[in-house]
């Protein structure tokens, strides 16, 4: 058993936890190509993900790192969704873990987001990145890098513990995956594929305008 205090991984933890499970460990790239579809790439990701549980993996690591001019990210709180529910439908969701390697988790909500929908572990490594920028432009005074890293920690797990308690929720096991908060302007559809058990009384946008907007925002960035 690989015991962790908070289900924020820092940058070095996630290396060692990689190194650690190296055998038992399958990475999922979270991106798609821009010329295809999000959805097609999502079907994808399922099956890679069914496959490797399957295959005896016990720790699926989902990154968008691979983002790149051609390969733009997929929303990370889809790519779980997909996988946590494909995985839970086979009855197969037990036999692994589901690590985020992300860029997009910032603040306390993204985070609760992210466990809500059944991701295991969280590596917010633009935050840390950030982090780290800003303490080499020595804006943080006499403290140390760790113990910034520490401090981002600890607001992020206080931030989480506040919203389970809101909820009487005391472990966060109860917690994750459960899909316990309400989704507004999402389509009633996206939410019964991605996200089963939670409630969307506003439809909304749909998995075909998500994509149109990410693609317009990664041509964008790539000008």
């Amino acid at each position: 058993i690989y015991v962790l205090e908070s289900p924020i991984l820092s940058n070095s933890q996630l290396e060692k936890f990689l190194n650690y499970f190296k055998s038992n460990i399958k990475v999922l790239d979270c991106t798609f190509d821009t010329k295809k579809s999000l959805k097609a790439r999502l079907d994808e990701l399922r099956i890679e993900a069914e496959i490797s549980v399957r295959e005896g993996a016990k720790h699926l690591i989902l990154s968008d790192k691979g983002v790149n001019e051609k390969n733009a990210s997929i929303p990370m709180v889809l790519a779980i969704g997909a996988i946590n529910s494909k995985l839970s439908d086979l009855e197969i969701r037990g036999f692994t873990s589901i690590n985020v390697q992300t860029s997009e988790a910032l603040d306390t909500h993204s985070f609760a987001v992210l466990l809500g929908v059944g991701a295991t572990t969280i590596n917010p490594y633009i935050a840390f990145d950030s982090i780290y920028q800003r303490y080499e432009k020595k804006l943080f005074g006499k403290i140390t890098f760790e113990e910034c890293i520490k401090r981002y920690v600890k607001s992020v797990d206080n931030g989480l513990l506040k919203i389970m308690s809101k909820m009487g929720i005391s472990v966060l096991s109860s917690y994750r995956g459960g899909c316990n908060f309400e989704a507004v302007g999402l389509s009633r559809g996206l939410v019964a594929d991605y996200f089963p058990g939670m409630t969307s009384r506003i439809s909304g946008i749909g998995i075909y305008g998500i994509e149109k907007k990410i693609k317009e925002l990664h041509f964008k960035a790539y000008q």
